[in-house]
């Protein structure tokens, strides 16, 4: 599989679309801070899913779209596309091109998109899953992700092994296997529950079935009876509807009659009101024209108003004008004076300013000449200070050459002496380390005895904890147990409570008489009285079925209230056992072969002993009644129930069928109240121990725990390797100080002959030196001399150069005065213009103002005519509107008398229709009679009265005595309570369900069973391919830190928890030559680099990646580290591409292809490749 292109538009910074080619070896991408080399990083860890916003470098989703800049508006999309060629199928797909699509729109949509197809985020990972590629696997790595890996950061050296062994999907697998367990198991405890609710259902409904079939017999003979109440209600039905039909005709004619005087006077207000109309309108017309002759005269007094004020604004302007021309003559004359003095002051000056030009010109020509003669000197004073310079420069060389050639031979003969002197005190040094390394050699053997006493000890007490938690475990699966039959046995006393409590099943009577005050409600009802075995409570309980309702009193008295009660309230009937009237003989003498008396499997407390020979002296029970022979019993009374319950048989009589799943319920309710109570206290006792021991073991554990001390076995192992770190060091020192010595004897050898070098050199640079300072002394006197010439020619300059300034000066303060009496000249000039121009406008303006003047007098005239003559006709229409007025408001009395008597008609229609609607509520409510009698036929029983309405009466009872005996039966099935109509048919349902039920709890089981052996399967699995991972990354990591750094160097990788190898962490020993850090973390950024980097190829050795993105991971790297990393990348490049993000020159040296980014438009990047292959 290799990555072929990166396709980003809209995506944080990338404006445009963007297309990044990926060749096989190594692709660089470059450019400064800020110009989105990361994003494109980003985005391809956005397109292959990455959900964490954090690791986007953005606040929100909403981020990660183009924001805009100053030149261009936002975009609406991010979308990035990265395309794949899967030749080698490493993909799980058939396609050789494989395009990975991820849009975000900007409302809040998005999607993923598999070769332009819609997809899912669970496809992606799907189609990358153990193929090296992920959000958070080993191909994507940042300069802060190598931190992560040198401090463990989130497990994150574990997570790279578990990519590379290839086991995410085990671990996939055993996620969904335990999600499934735990959705198992909770399925088993919901069906538990439904189980037990589905049992305590069921034996409420099959009391409410038998229930619901006495209900029906009893409903069908109310049904009858009802019909033939309808029949006879409806023979008075049709004489009382003919009155009332001709009530309503005759109320309907009176209606008609005055609806026609109504519709005719109707009419003629209905023209009364078009004439009404017609001159409201002509009114109308009036007040219009009114209305707008009071506006013109509104409208002639205003204009009337405007030219009086304009005419006293053009007289006020006639003046102001005036006065100005008489003023004009006066400043005219001023103006002319003024301007001819300024003309003659003008010229004077001129000709003083041209005199001081012609001196000016003459001192001018001096300075130059001075100056020319200065310079002359000044040349020559500086050529001869350049030859000193340059002979003081050779001068102080040589000087030089002789102090560093004294200074040389001194440093040597120190020199000399102080290597000699270390060579020695190395040599005293060895003697002492070496005796240090064997006694530090005889301390770790010591610890390392110490500390493998401590691991035996611990695995000891790990075992002792195993065997403890094992009993804890045990003891916890017997407390499930017991709680379990404490809740079923709490479910239970609780459900048989509220039955005895409710009296759920029994009639309505004895329900009254127990919640009755007045009565001795204390009394218990037959089925309370006898508790029988489990195995043989069915058949007692079918035997007595008919008396189980019954009350069991002292005497008859009790009895005899009890009746008289239901009787006065009404509430059904009720049957009694007499205490008082049972002896206490016993039952029969004779016991047939092969039975067991039915008073022998029963308990009874002494008071009821007679009651209980009376119903069952002669009563037995025989597992198999039809193997007996009856025939031979003595007794022909002798009844025989069978075991089962499913018949019973006296010597003349049989009877049986089937048995209910709940018959044997009823029977010794009470009594089975307080065994269950009993039963509770003792699993209640029960579970109390188990949790107390269970508690001792606990603390039993804890203190197995307390004896570990796992910290005490840390600090050993760790001053084990402190002592080891140690000797290490001991050793380096002792090494260390052997080349040194080696190192000190060559030095000594080149220092003797660099001495004697140097102190021939020294005598022949002394000659030159005294040859330099004579050429040096004889350039000295030279310069003295021309320095005096220069100076005498600078102060002649300068005196020249004084005289010239001062006259130059003078002239241009007579320039500046000359051209200011110019400007004064020409803007008095300008001044005397402009007053002529303004005062022939001024003329041309009083002559209009006056025109103006005479016909705003002729207009203000002619409005006073005007409006005389409007206020004239004001008046004559005024007197017309009122007329006309006057005649509108009689005509509209007129109106309302017509429409007062109108009203008086329609009211009394309205008591016409009310009367009308009185006899047809009437007819209504005979109907609404009828429609009741069948709705009620149709509701209770399913009848139509239309059907039966004609047919004859099957009885010749009056109406009277149909009613009571139906509201007798409607009574008893008040009294029988409410029932469930669908009883029978969801007790059969529920059974049904019941059965379903326990066989999907059988697949539950079976399905836990095989999901825990998958899990075991899987772990154990994937467990066994991390080791194996883990050992060849091992080998390969201590290879490849060698590569790295040097042979010398020390590295190790190590299982912390070796036991537990589905949790346990990796730990890394790195330990260049020289350093003896305590941990990894402890190394510079370099190191760590090249650590972390080491791990990376060690990995790849195993599973390359397709791909391998490095963002500036080479930055603390030197530049001899950097070629060791980018030789390391270019070994790896044959079988994974490469993708480094980098400022480093060396790493862009090493790379085939490289991507500028640049912001050329500022907020948008763009990309500019180049191909280094080409350029060969």
């Amino acid at each position: 599989m290799r990555l072929k292109t990166l396709e980003i538009k809209g995506f944080k910074s990338f404006a445009d679309k963007t297309v990044l080619h990926f060749d096989e070896g190594v692709t660089g991408v470059i450019g400064p801070n800020g110009c989105g080399k990361s994003n494109i990083i980003d985005s391809i860890r956005w397109v292959i899913g990455e959900h964490k916003i954090s690791n986007l470098r953005s606040e929100n989703q909403a981020g990660l779209v183009f924001n805009g800049s100053r030149t261009r508006s936002a975009s609406g999309m991010a979308e990035v596309s990265l395309t794949f060629e899967n030749t080698k199928n490493v993909l799980p797909t058939e396609f050789t091109t494989v395009t990975v699509t991820r849009k975000f729109y900007k409302n809040g949509d998005s999607e993923y998109r598999l070769n332009d197809v819609v997809c899912r985020l669970k496809d992606i990972h799907n189609l990358f899953m153990d193929t090296g590629v992920s959000t958070d696997s080993y191909a994507i790595i940042e300069l802060g992700m190598v931190d992560d890996i040198i401090k463990d950061k989130e497990n994150s050296r574990r997570r790279m092994l578990e990519q590379a062994a290839g086991i995410s999907i085990y671990k996939t697998r055993k996620k969904e296997a335990k999600a499934k367990l735990d959705a198992t198991e909770g399925d088993l405890n919901r069906i538990e529950d439904l189980l037990f609710e589905i049992n305590n259902n069921l034996k409420t409904l099959e009391s409410q079935a038998k229930k619901a079939e006495r209900y029906y017999e009893i409903k069908k003979e109310y049904k009858d009876l009802s019909i033939e109440l309808a029949k006879a209600a409806l023979e008075g039905f049709n004489l009382d509807f003919k009155d009332l039909t001709d009530q309503q005709q005759l109320e309907t004619d009176k209606k008609l009659l005055l609806e026609a005087e109504i519709a005719k006077d109707e009419a003629a207000v209905e023209n009364d009101k078009l004439h009404f109309v017609a001159k409201e309108r002509e009114l109308q017309v009036l007040q219009k024209s009114f209305n707008e002759l009071v506006a013109t005269i509104r409208t002639k007094e205003n204009d009337k108003n405007l030219a009086t004020q304009q005419l006293t604004y053009l007289r006020e302007r006639e003046r102001n004008l005036s006065d100005f021309l008489n003023n004009a003559e006066g400043q005219l004359s001023g103006l002319t004076e003024s301007i001819a003095f300024t003309e003659s002051q003008s010229i004077e000056e001129q000709e003083v300013f041209e005199s001081m030009q012609d001196e000016l010109e003459t001192l001018k020509e001096m300075v130059e000449d001075k100056k020319e003669g200065f310079n002359q000197k000044k040349q020559v004073l500086e050529n001869l200070r350049r030859d000193q310079q340059q002979w003081q420069r050779q001068q102080f060389e040589a000087e030089k050459k002789v102090a560093v050639a004294d200074t040389s031979v001194q440093n040597l003969v120190r020199s000399i002496q102080q290597v000699q002197e270390e060579k020695t005190s190395r040599q005293e040094q060895i003697q002492q380390l070496e005796g240090e390394k064997e006694i530090l050699q005889e301390t770790i053997e010591t610890r390392k005895e110490e500390l493998a006493e401590m691991i035996r000890f611990q695995e000891e007490t790990k075992g002792k904890i195993l065997a403890t938690q094992s009993d804890i475990e045990q003891l916890r699966d017997t407390l499930v147990d017991e709680n379990r039959k404490l809740d079923s046995k709490k479910n239970e006393f609780d459900l048989l409570k509220s039955l005895v409590d409710s009296l759920e099943g029994y009639p309505e009577s004895i329900k009254f008489l127990k919640k009755n005050t007045d009565w001795n409600n204390k009394a218990p009802i037959l089925s309370d009285v006898f508790f029988c075995k489990e195995e043989y409570r069915t058949c007692v309980e079918n035997f007595l079925e008919p008396y189980l309702n019954y009350y069991v009193v002292n005497n008859t008295e009790e009895a005899i209230q009890a009746i008289h009660l239901l009787d006065l309230n009404k509430k059904g009937k009720a049957n009694f056992f007499i205490l008082d009237q049972f002896n206490h003989q016993s039952g029969s003498l004779f016991t047939p072969p092969g039975t067991t008396p039915a008073l022998s499997v029963v308990e009874l407390d002494e008071k009821y002993k007679g009651l209980g020979n009376y119903l069952l002296g002669k009563v037995f029970i025989a597992d198999d009644i039809a193997s007996l022979d009856f025939t031979q019993f003595p007794d022909k009374d002798v009844l025989v129930l069978e075991k089962t319950g499913k018949m019973h048989r006296g010597k003349y009589s049989i009877s049986g069928g089937s048995v209910g799943l709940f018959e044997g319920k009823k029977l010794g309710r009470a009594k089975n109240l307080e065994k269950l109570e009993a039963e509770i206290k003792s699993l209640d006792a029960i579970v109390a121990q188990l949790r107390e021991q269970i508690q001792q073991k606990h603390n039993e554990v804890l203190g197995y725990n307390g004896q570990l001390n796992e910290n005490n076995i840390n600090q050993a192992r760790e001053r084990v390797n402190q002592l080891n770190n140690q000797l290490f060091g001991l050793q380096n020192r002792i090494e260390n100080f052997h080349h040194l010595i080696e190192s000190a004897d060559k030095r000594l050898a080149e220092m003797q002959t660099s001495l004697d070098t140097n102190q021939t050199s020294i005598a022949d640079v002394r000659d030159e030196l005294e040859t330099l300072n004579d050429r040096v002394n004889e350039l000295f006197d030279a310069i003295v001399n021309a320095e005096r010439l220069a100076s005498e020619a600078e102060q002649q300059f300068n005196q020249s150069n004084i005289q010239f300034n001062n006259q130059n000066l003078q002239h241009t303060r007579q320039q500046s005065k000359v051209q200011g009496l110019k400007q004064e000249l020409e803007f008095k000039r300008k001044q005397l213009t402009d007053l002529h121009t303004q005062v022939e406008s001024n003329k041309l303006q009083l002559t209009d103002t006056v025109a103006n003047i005479a016909a705003a007098e002729d207009k203000l005239g002619s409005a006073d005519d005007g409006l005389l003559e409007l206020f004239r006709k004001k008046e004559e229409e005024e007197k017309a509107l009122n007329e006309k007025d006057q005649e509108y408001y009689n005509f509209r009395n007129h109106l309302q008398e017509l429409e007062t008597n109108l009203r008086g008609k329609i009211r009394s229609r309205e008591q016409v229709e009310q009367q009308l609607n009185v006899v047809k509520d009437k007819v209504n409510e005979l109907k609404l009679h009828l429609a009741s009698m069948k709705e009620r036929l149709s509701v209770e029983f399913k009848v139509n009265l239309d059907e039966i309405i004609d047919e004859a009466r099957t009885s010749t009872l009056p109406a009277d005595e149909l009613q009571g005996s139906a509201e007798r039966m409607k009574k008893r099935l008040e009294n029988m309570g409410e029932i469930n109509p669908t009883a029978i048919e969801a007790f059969t349902e529920m059974k049904k369900r019941y059965e379903f039920i326990l066989e999907q709890k059988t697949d539950l089981v079976n399905a836990k069973d095989s999901l825990m052996a998958t899990i075991q399967e899987v772990e154990t699995t994937a467990n066994q391919k991390f080791l194996d991972t883990f050992n060849q990354v091992k080998e390969n990591f201590i290879r490849v830190f060698k590569a790295l750094f040097t042979e010398e160097d020390q590295c190790d990788m190590i299982l912390s928890d070796p036991a537990n190898l589905a949790d346990t962490g990796i730990e890394i020993i790195a330990k260049p030559k020289g350093k003896r850090p305590a941990a990894i973390t402890q190394l510079s950024g370099g190191e760590k680099t090249l650590t972390a980097t080491a791990l990376l190829f060690a990995i790849y050795l195993i599973k390359p990646a397709p791909f391998c993105i490095l963002d500036e991971v080479d930055a603390p790297l030197d530049d001899a580290n950097v070629g060791k990393f980018t030789n390391m990348i270019r070994k790896f490049s044959d079988n994974s591409q490469f993708i480094i993000v980098t400022h480093n020159k060396q790493t862009m040296a090493a790379v085939d292809v490289i991507y500028g980014v640049t912001m050329q438009e500022p907020g948008v990047s763009k990309l500019v490749p180049v191909d280094f292959r080409s350029l060969n």
